[in-house]
This record gives structure tokens, sequence and C-alpha cells, in this order.
């Protein structure tokens, strides 16, 4: 299966599944590189939940972005 032919069935996965194929595909990556993941914490709960692995990705100094986060990323008001 060529690139082009995977990226609609990408596009057909619910959000959360996007999420845990970029989990699995970076640790993929990683191993084949040897490399020790950078969020080694050993909370239960961050363990659990792919989402803390994004947490701190992003930097800013508007306050507002926080403040409106779900207006942006969803149009949510």
């Amino acid at each position: 299966m060529t690139f082009t032919e995977v990226i609609p069935i990408i596009d057909a996965l619910p959000r959360a599944d996007k999420f845990k194929l970029m989990k699995f595909i970076l640790a993929k990556l990683a191993k084949e590189e040897d490399m020790v993941s950078v969020h080694q914490d050993t909370s239960d709960s961050r363990n659990r939940d792919a989402l803390w692995d994004i947490v701190g990705m992003a930097e800013g100094e508007d306050a507002k972005v926080a403040r409106h986060h779900d207006k942006y990323l969803y149009g949510a008001e």
C-alpha cells in the first residue's frame, strides 16, 4: 500500500485514533533509532492517556489562547 493510499484511511479515523496512530509511529521510530522516550512519567493516569504525550509541545505567550483554546481548535464558543 502506498502513502497516497493510506492518507484517506487516516483521514477517516476518529480524532482519538489519529493520536494513537501518531504515538505508535513515534514509538516505532524512537525504537528504531534507539531513542529513549522523553516522557517517562510513572504516574498511572499519564501512562494510560496518550494525550499527555503532546502536553507542552506548543509554546506561546498569549493567555488568550489558553482561555479560548476550544474556540481556536474546534470553533466552539
